[in-house]
């Protein structure tokens, strides 16, 4: 009996649901991703060097350590949902999330605290990392086990979009400040800002999360006395579940991860460090981008509905592997030209292609698991698939620009890590994806597949 099936959701509960959801999951990624609107201003206040390439390399190392606790974040959070509720289990993450994003808002710099303040800012990434680890496998599978089945690609699309909605926050928080502050106020107490807003509103939805019912999946399994005992030892030693680890880690993740930090995180350490555009200029041309993309996630998941997941990952990645080079070439160009506007567009089109390859991302790997040990597998998948592929992307690349001296090594890098990603789609996501989409397996017993 497929749950989903047997007791449907009407149109005004699924709204609030991916309301609730979206929002939720948008505000974690705008605190996780203030730090990167930020990252010269705090590079200069808690990293300070004389040689200003190694102080942008350790701003960026410190965006990327966070991703190295995020699979922390799944051990502890992905059996908390499948043993004790998908609801509960993100509320807690919303709330570690908040109380260390207003903890960075709080820290005094190097001047005033010395080496207690780059300590302290990178245990509170390391916090927000493991919050953001927990997160965002509970949201998607509260959406899944919620959704029909011929939805559940359009439906979770959208949580997918708060990644880059949430970015977008807060470059356009952060640069509001920057245009109505002077230098000095700014880097006085203006950067703290970003950080501190967040917690009234982190209070108020971590509260609306916890009157949240949980998902008619879950709510069987405890009736029946299905729940998982160890659901973390049960994804572990399961034969069929690490192959859905490794194929999603090297394929649909991994492209998502390279695509979403080259085009967006990089692309905004790319025009501010590689191409010397002012801060404000260079968020607002992300801005845009951001903004063309958003309404595309959701038409790309009802696609992936119709045609496979895989199938419309696999297009995506070509797609942007085939445009990647030229469009960064192309910004660059524009940039010494100044035309913002062809530099926003070139931007746009990436973001496009990459919305393409991460808007069926969360149902495909949602469907691998059996509901007993779903967000545990999701989140091992999705987070180790983020370190090995995104999580040091806008580092590595950065070096082998410094390195180099080609301006668009860094691009180059992306391409090349997209090629594994683009094989195991090809040759095991596709199987993939018509096994996993059998209803029976959205409710299959724990134990089946091992």
């Amino acid at each position: 009996m497929d749950l989903h099936q047997s007791q449907p959701t009407t149109l005004r509960q699924m709204l609030k649901i991916i309301t609730t959801s979206s929002l939720g999951t948008m505000l974690e990624y705008y605190d996780f991703f203030v730090y990167v609107a930020l990252t010269g201003t705090l590079t200069q206040l808690f990293l300070p060097s004389q040689n200003k390439t190694v102080a942008s390399l350790a701003g960026v190392a410190t965006f990327g350590i966070a991703f190295l606790a995020r699979p922390l974040g799944t051990i502890i959070f992905g059996p908390m949902s499948d043993r004790i509720g998908r609801k509960r289990s993100f509320a807690v993450t919303l709330a570690m999330m908040g109380i260390a994003t207003v903890g960075i808002g709080c820290l005094p710099t190097y001047a005033e605290a010395g080496m207690f303040a780059p300590i302290a800012l990178l245990i509170l990434r390391i916090a927000q990392g493991v919050a953001l680890g927990g997160e965002y496998g509970s949201a998607v599978v509260y959406v899944v086990e919620y959704a029909p089945a011929g939805k559940r690609g359009m439906l979770t699309s959208v949580l997918q979009s708060t990644a880059s909605i949430g970015l977008l926050l807060a470059l356009t928080i952060v640069s509001i400040l920057k245009l109505t502050l002077d230098a000095h106020a700014f880097a006085s107490w203006g950067w703290r800002v970003p950080f501190l807003i967040s917690a009234p509103i982190v209070a108020i939805a971590t509260l609306i999360r916890l009157g949240m019912k949980e998902t008619p999946v879950f709510v069987e399994m405890k009736r029946s006395g299905r729940l998982s005992k160890s659901p973390l030892s049960e994804t572990l030693t399961s034969t069929t579940s690490w192959k859905s680890i490794l194929v999603a880690m090297f394929g649909a993740q991994g492209g998502t991860s390279v695509s979403l930090y080259t085009s967006i995180v990089y692309m905004l350490y790319f025009l501010e460090n590689v191409l010397k555009v002012e801060p404000t200029r260079a968020s607002l041309c992300l801005a845009v981008g951001i903004v063309v993309a958003a309404p595309m996630y959701p038409v790309f998941g009802s696609l992936s509905d119709r045609i496979g997941r895989a199938r419309v990952m696999f297009i995506g990645m070509l797609l942007w592997m085939a445009c990647a080079y030229p469009v960064f070439a192309g910004i660059r160009a524009s940039a010494l030209d100044a035309s913002w506007a062809t530099v926003s567009l070139l931007i746009a089109v990436l973001a496009v292609l990459t919305a393409l390859i991460m808007a069926p991302l969360p149902a495909f790997i949602a469907e691998c698991f059996p509901p007993q040990s779903r967000t545990t597998g999701f989140g091992l998948a999705q987070q180790l698939g983020n370190i090995l592929f995104g999580g040091f992307l806008p580092l590595i690349s950065l070096s082998l620009v410094t390195l180099t001296g080609n301006p668009l090594a860094g691009v180059g890098y992306s391409i090349a890590s997209l090629l594994p990603c683009l094989a195991v789609t090809f040759f095991w996501g596709f199987k993939q994806d018509r096994a996993s989409r059998r209803p029976v397996l959205m409710n299959a017993p724990a134990s089946a597949g091992k």
